[in-house]
């Protein structure tokens, strides 16, 4: 065997494409991730998902403070859809329960090997995150409606990004569901790979779904209950007419679409890259 063969890759391109993760371990490494999920605390699991409700809502303000500068220009939507990052950027680097990546986090070891016991315990992180997520919104939305948190002129603009929220039909809010679901399945999945690029893929996928005008289902919720709160219409009614549709959307995108396909890709390099990974260490 010659020196070189021992040294390894010479050249730093070579060295990089070392470094950079197979879609095995990828899809090891977020497995892992949702295996921790699946073993916290019940209480555990609300309080952080409760904390990202109130987080994400954030994105809704950030966005309507936007939309009353600029909603009327030219490239008002663009440039209002920039806020519409913040929320999920503090929700993903404070690695909160968001609903949304649980979409695919916990759903990766449940079909990597299924059994009851996966199933039902990525069905309980899957409630507690959707239902605490619902806290959350619901508490800054109240917020919002009842005290001077926000400007006049930003919950004038919060009201009417509601309501375009709201005219959406159950068909309208199920389609656009499904790209936000599929690009957080995505920005998971990415995570591992991603380094210090991970804040600007961030960024980059929830500003496409705000520019697109897709639909999420948490910071949806906070738009749902800031107008029930207002009277509007009843909570019951919206909620299935709207925030039913966007979570069916949400969970075909990330997981009917993107962990499913995430599975199919590796399941037959999986053993194998398992295999090797132990020897190594």
């Amino acid at each position: 065997m010659e020196n070189d063969d021992l040294i390894g890759p010479s050249s730093e391109d070579e060295l990089e494409k070392v470094e950079q993760p197979t879609s095995p371990e990828i899809y090891i490494e977020i497995a892992r991730e949702g295996i921790e999920e699946m073993s916290r605390p019940t209480l555990s699991l609300f309080w952080s998902a409760v904390a990202a409700g109130i987080l994400v809502s954030f994105s809704f303000v950030a966005k309507a403070v936007l939309h009353a500068d600029v909603g009327d220009m030219p490239l008002g939507h663009a440039i209002e859809s920039l806020g519409y990052t913040i929320g999920f950027i503090l929700v993903i680097f404070c690695r909160l329960q968001l609903f949304t990546e649980n979409t695919i986090t916990p759903v990766l070891p449940a079909i990597a090997a299924p059994s009851s016991s996966n199933f039902l315990n990525m069905g309980r992180v899957w409630g507690i995150s959707l239902v605490a997520n619902f806290i959350g919104t619901a508490i800054m939305a109240w917020l919002f409606m009842s005290t001077p948190i926000v400007t006049p002129e930003t919950l004038e603009a919060m009201i009417a990004i509601s309501k375009k929220v709201e005219s959406l039909s159950f068909a309208e809010s199920l389609a656009r569901g499904m790209p936000s679901g599929l690009l957080i399945a995505a920005l998971v999945w990415m995570r591992p790979s991603s380094g210090n690029n991970f804040l600007w893929l961030v960024f980059l996928m929830t500003y496409v779904i705000a520019v697109g005008d897709f639909t999420h289902v948490v910071v949806g919720s906070c738009e749902i209950f800031l107008l029930a709160w207002r009277g509007d219409h009843s909570l019951m009614a919206m909620g299935l007419d709207n925030i039913l549709p966007t979570l069916l959307g949400n969970v075909i995108g990330g997981t009917a679409l993107f962990a499913l396909l995430a599975w199919a890709q590796v399941k037959n390099e999986l053993k194998d890259t398992i295999r090797r990974l132990r020897s190594q260490r």
